[in-house]
């Protein structure tokens, strides 16, 4: 019976300094990465904002080619809506939505990745000359869920990565084209 108990309070303890740290990792994720492109804002704008255009650099895409994307909503801007499906493991099934979208300066989209909860993703294009600072942003909030706040600290440096292969992707297919 003492066995039981002290395997019992042993676990408690351990639980209890889980919960402690856990509540001391960041309850948010947020991260954004930037490349130049030399082109203009308004030729950038169209593969930040729709979706369709945005499978030609995502990342993602590249991973797995079988991913099924169903679209729904608006062609491109406020309302534009993909959904994905794979089975990869780094690509899984969820939805994005673009809600907010301004004149060829920034999209801002809301993702739901299943089973993993909501984040937002943005853009901001800021043009100088004929050349525009693409930035690629990412926020998630884990409130009190301590498993989400562990997972944050291993997808930051995941999501850095993808990023900046996403972006300069984008900037090669915008370059590249006269």
């Amino acid at each position: 019976m003492k066995l039981l108990f002290r395997s019992l309070l042993l676990l408690a303890v351990l639980l209890v300094i889980f919960l402690i740290a856990g509540m001391m990792l960041p309850e948010s994720l947020q991260l954004q990465r930037s490349i130049v492109i030399n082109k203009k804002a308004d030729s950038v704008y169209p593969y930040v904002s729709n979706f369709h255009l945005r499978n030609q650099w995502s990342p993602w895409a590249k991973i797995d080619g079988d991913t099924i994307y169903t679209f729904e909503g608006a062609e491109q801007g406020v309302g534009a809506i993909m959904h994905w499906s794979s089975e990869h493991p780094q690509v899984g099934k969820g939805s994005q939505k673009i809600i907010q979208a301004s004149d060829a300066r920034s999209v801002k989209s809301v993702l739901v990745f299943s089973g993993m909860g909501k984040a937002h993703s943005y853009f901001n294009l800021n043009e100088q000359q004929d050349m525009t600072t693409v930035t690629w942003g990412f926020e998630m909030h884990f409130g009190y869920n301590i498993p989400g706040r562990i997972f944050g600290l291993w997808m930051k440096d995941k999501i850095n990565k993808t990023y900046d292969q996403g972006l300069q992707s984008l900037k090669q297919l915008l370059e590249a084209s006269s």
